[in-house]
């Protein structure tokens, strides 16, 4: 009978309409302390006895534990107003109510999620573990989890460490012990409770797993979810991997209004990746109308944070004046400062830049130096350029071996110059033996990809293929509008006869295809 009356007890108080008297516990309490306007009870003796006790101590107004804007010492508060997500505010569920707490309505803060399901303002509950009351929750009693900061740190703290082997090779996600994936899942679970809790960085951190499926099923509901309710809160990251969402079409509808919108409010919060995303939606006229001073005002904003990839992209626009004026010297200032940073790209542009003497003193040899940097990282033009620099010898000793192979790094990439060039070399025997079956066969993947001179050359070295005499026909041979040995005919519109072996070069006369042969 006893449990019985315990389990009834229990089930009334959950009921927020019924009121537990706050000294004596018992049920059906009329009486509401007239300062807090939260605390209730059966009689005016229990009233009293209850504020000599403790409650005298711990009374405070409504207006005085009304959540605050409280700093997260990272430049984000802890809660915005409501109307900062799209007009959903905190409340993306579209729930309405109060908190038990301060009785105020749930749209006027973040919401916190407590694990018997009842629901308060993330503040209210902050204020709560302060004020040195009973650790449980208002309605239910059931016992406060531990607080969201230390449920997060504590399950950060186990995943940095398997999170850590993973990425220093020592184990494979796969590989992991049967213990570490129960640890695993306790990670999960203590970030949900802090995420519950309105923990911004949980919520995130969250979000992240269910996406990546990294030792969870992958969710996107719940990936999208969660990076929501973290952008919902202000935090930047969280805005920036949902514009991404929209931006991408991934896992959600691609939608360019809702990209830039949450690129806005990353990118207003300062975070530079944002800046640069906000930048391309409106150099391309994604979910904006298209404007180039806008491009370059972010562009300049990231850059000026010392992002490296902003920084190369604003070099480029200085560079082609692509909407704004062409400044070399601007190009060559931003160039660099992505190239210390390690952008292939920025460096194999600053290359160029001393290649051409555009913006700086021509100078080769620290041509050749920033190709380098580049082509070492992989970067197909960069690797391009310097085996062009060995095939001339500029700022280095010629060097065919060499050139061919900077130009096949290139190639094997799919760099249609560099498979073009490859064509040359084996057409010639530059570099490597004479063979015109390699050679066509890099001339036909360069034409494959559209290079307007390597279909003429493609049938040269088919030509040389079927000849009997390989010294019958050069592949390096000029345009077929003037004879191979003089020049003449392109001026005067000479009357040119091929060779009545090959078909290949013209001659304007026998003395010519004589001297030639």
């Amino acid at each position: 009978t006893n449990m019985s009356m315990q389990t009834n007890h229990k089930n009334k108080a959950a009921d927020p309409s019924v009121k537990e008297c706050a000294n004596c516990g018992s049920i059906g309490a009329k009486l509401t302390c007239v300062k807090c306007k939260a605390t209730h009870y059966c009689s005016k003796a229990c009233q009293k006895q209850h504020w000599k006790n403790s409650h005298k101590a711990q009374c405070v107004t409504p207006d005085e534990r009304r959540p605050r804007m409280m700093s997260s010492g990272a430049g984000q508060s802890d809660w915005i107003p409501t109307g900062a997500a799209d007009g959903a505010g905190f409340n993306p569920e579209g729930k309405n109510g109060e908190c038990p707490i301060c009785l105020d309505s749930f749209s006027g803060g973040a919401m916190c999620t407590l694990p018997c399901k009842h629901e308060f303002h993330k503040e209210c509950v902050k204020v709560l573990r302060k004020q040195g009351v009973q650790q449980a929750c208002p309605i239910c009693r059931t016992a406060l989890p531990p607080g969201p900061e230390q449920l997060f740190v504590d399950a950060a703290r186990m995943y940095a460490s398997m999170a850590g082997r993973h990425r220093e090779g020592e184990a494979s996600w796969s590989s992991h012990t049967a213990s570490e994936k129960r640890n695993m899942a306790k990670v999960v679970e203590m970030w949900t409770s802090a995420a519950n809790q309105g923990h911004i960085r949980a919520q995130y951190n969250l979000g992240g797993l269910y996406r990546s499926a990294c030792w969870v099923a992958q969710d996107y509901k719940k990936a999208i979810y969660w990076t929501r309710k973290a952008a919902e809160q202000g935090f930047a990251d969280a805005q920036h991997s949902l514009g991404r969402m929209h931006d991408d079409g991934e896992e959600v509808s691609q939608d360019y209004n809702q990209a830039v919108w949450w690129y806005r409010k990353a990118a207003e919060q300062g975070d530079p990746r944002a800046q640069q995303y906000l930048a391309s939606m409106y150099r391309f006229g994604k979910g904006v109308t298209q404007d180039y001073t806008e491009t370059a005002r972010w562009l300049h904003k990231a850059a000026g944070q010392g992002h490296a990839s902003s920084q190369f992209n604003l070099g480029a626009m200085y560079d082609d004046g692509d909407g704004i004026t062409q400044d070399y010297n601007e190009a060559v200032r931003w160039y660099r400062k992505a190239a210390d940073q390690g952008v292939a790209n920025a460096q194999c542009s600053l290359g160029v830049m001393f290649n051409n003497g555009q913006g700086v003193s021509q100078d080769f040899n620290e041509a050749v130096r920033w190709y380098r940097k580049a082509a070492d990282q992989g970067f197909a033009d960069a690797q391009f350029n310097l085996g062009t620099m060995y095939n001339w010898g500029s700022g280095v000793s010629q060097d065919f071996n060499e050139a061919v192979r900077w130009f096949r790094k290139a190639a094997d990439q799919g760099f249609i110059d560099a498979q073009y060039s490859l064509g040359i070399m084996y057409a010639n025997g530059y570099g490597v033996a004479k063979d015109f079956k390699i050679a066509h066969s890099f001339f036909s993947a360069a034409e494959a990809q559209g290079h307007a001179s390597a279909h003429e050359l493609r049938k040269q070295a088919e030509i040389s293929l079927r000849a009997t005499s390989s010294e019958c026909i050069g592949l390096n041979a000029p345009p077929q509008t003037q004879c191979a040995c003089c020049g003449c005919g392109a001026e005067n519109d000479m009357k040119l006869k091929p060779c009545p072996r090959c078909k290949g070069p013209l001659y304007c006369g026998k003395d010519c295809q004589r001297a030639h042969w």
